[in-house]
């Protein structure tokens, strides 16, 4: 049986993680790109995904799209999703039209801050004007013949992606009260996930149209923050508040799958973030 063909547009960091996940099990990968690295055994097509396409070289069976903006205004938003959109359908309707693609959008799309449980059907009202832009380019990819599953990861960290540790090492502390809740994945979990869903459509099951990807516990930012900082022999400085979005994403599509983390929960990832860095 030939091996299944993946077209990764974009190779970031999760791109990439994904790109060698799926040489891993056997898959024809190619990876476009602008650049010109590429992860072992994938086949470059160097091309700016935002602009006309130039012919595949193959006829894709799953199609990754996992763009970084360049900047974090809104006209960057657009090129990244909106434009890639356009170009990677118009391509696709002609060359690929059964090919399933998968899109890495966020729970950027839940405009929710009251602490309220989102899943994959709640309302999507973003506040952000990015985040907005996402939500156009899902509706976009919904209004096409091209299969589409919609992949919706929350906060990334990982190796290099130390936000919250630079917080906690500042000592700073939000109130515990009320509570800001966050969300988050690790990045190889992320990669896992996308992969296994698409070895889950390979394998005949059903896949549905959109999926959260995080972790198995969303907790307050304080309470995060207040372990990092034992951790870390770090005292508190300062208790300050903090604008920021508050509500909780379910894991429960995505756990229905059958998928099974390897970092369950902010302890056991950051934990061996926190040995890595000793």
């Amino acid at each position: 049986m030939l091996a299944k063909t993946l077209l990764m547009v974009g190779l970031g960091d999760l791109g990439s993680r994904i790109a060698q996940l799926g040489v891993q099990q056997g898959l024809q990968v190619f990876g476009m790109r602008r650049g010109l690295e590429v992860p072992p055994g994938v086949s470059l097509l160097q091309q700016d995904a935002s602009q006309p396409w130039q012919e595949l070289p193959c006829v894709p069976d799953d199609v990754v799209l996992c763009l970084s903006p360049d900047r974090s205004d809104s006209q960057s938003y657009r090129q990244a999703y909106l434009d890639v959109a356009r170009q990677a359908a118009a391509t696709l309707k002609r060359v690929a039209p059964d090919a399933h693609v998968w899109l890495i959008s966020s729970t950027g799309v839940y405009g929710q801050s009251q602490g309220e449980w989102v899943d994959e059907q709640a309302e999507r009202q973003p506040q952000r004007e990015t985040a907005r832009v996402l939500v156009e380019t899902e509706n976009f990819w919904l209004q096409q013949s091209q299969p589409v599953t919609l992949l919706r990861p929350s906060g990334l960290y990982g190796p290099g992606r130390y936000f919250l540790l630079r917080q906690a090492q500042q000592g700073l502390l939000p109130p515990a009260t009320p509570p800001l809740y966050t969300n988050r994945i690790h990045i190889e979990d992320a990669a896992s996930a996308v992969m296994h869903l698409i070895s889950c459509r390979h394998r005949g099951q059903a896949v549905a149209s959109a999926y959260n990807l995080t972790d198995t516990c969303p907790a307050s930012l304080h309470e995060v923050l207040q372990w990092l900082q034992q951790q870390l022999g770090v005292q508190v400085q300062t208790t300050t508040t903090m604008q920021r979005e508050s509500k909780r994403v379910s894991h429960q599509r995505l756990k229905d799958s059958g998928f099974v983390w390897r970092y369950p929960d902010y302890q056991a990832g950051y934990t061996d973030i926190l040995k890595s860095l000793r």
